[in-house]
């Protein structure tokens, strides 16, 4: 199966300081690689030949050398969705969307290169423990993830109550053609309807968050599938979690969460 890696590259990371002020957080280093470096190499060694990175703040930090570049010129008014239909020429045949600023071990890329649905989102089913060593609790930096017979019926509203955690969003998207055609076909009916206005989680359709396209696609009927996976990543938001990170890394214990190749 040839899969096309997309990674969404474009963002500053506002919350990552000094850390992103001359790059863009997934230029960011752990574990002496990029970020964007961890995925790639996961890439190449899970059979993943194809990779786009859409780029937008400081993308002339981005890596270049074997993979296919796009930029998102207008990165700082927009977001994740609109710097994704920047290179939507490639959304077509079996794709896989990743963000910038995690990782993941091997064991994971490949269960979400493995699934078969149209359109699926990589849930982590067993997060408690990732949380509480990020933030001390299960409040922090939470979304609603409903889950109901394999599929997503909820995702991205801020304020869960503790029933709507039935897993964490990791990041990672998979496509196959129909999922493709049916992302941009709803992409393309929403924004004609709600371009300049406020959609979703999101203050207008131009900021939207890609858990708004996913919810866009279940609330128009569409099956969002759930491909459950249990650890094996790690998300780097903060200048706290790079410091964890490497606290981890450093005290031999970073596999409990995740096992880098």
């Amino acid at each position: 199966m040839s899969v096309t890696a997309i990674v969404l590259a474009a963002g500053m990371g506002t919350r990552l300081g000094a850390l992103t002020a001359e790059k863009p957080k997934a230029m960011l280093e752990f574990e002496g690689h990029t970020l964007i470096d961890h995925q790639i190499a996961a890439f190449r060694r899970c059979g993943v030949s194809r990779v786009v990175i859409i780029g937008g703040y400081r993308d002339e930090c981005l890596p270049s050398a074997g993979v296919l570049r796009y930029r998102n010129d207008r990165f700082a008014e927009t977001n994740m969705v609109e710097s994704l239909m920047v290179a939507r020429q490639e959304l077509a045949g079996d794709v896989l969307i990743t963000y910038g600023d995690v990782v993941f071990d091997d064991a994971t890329l490949r269960t979400v290169l493995g699934a078969t649905c149209e359109i699926g989102v990589t849930v982590d089913m067993d997060w408690q423990d990732y949380w509480r060593a990020r933030f001390g609790n299960l409040e922090t930096d939470v979304e609603v993830l409903e889950l109901a017979e394999g599929g997503v019926t909820r995702i991205g509203q801020s304020n869960p109550a503790p029933d709507q955690l039935h897993a964490r969003y990791v990041g990672m998207i998979r496509l196959n053609a129909a999922g493709c055609a049916t992302v941009q076909s709803v992409y393309d009916a929403t924004r004609a309807a709600r371009l300049g206005q406020p959609w979703q989680t999101s203050k207008s359709f131009e900021k939207g968050y890609m858990t708004d396209l996913l919810q866009e696609l279940v609330d128009r009927g569409h099956r969002v599938d759930a491909i459950g996976i249990r650890r094996g990543w790690l998300e780097f938001d903060t200048v706290e979690d790079v410091a964890l990170a490497t606290e981890w890394a450093q005290a031999g214990t970073l596999a409990r969460f995740c096992r880098l190749g």
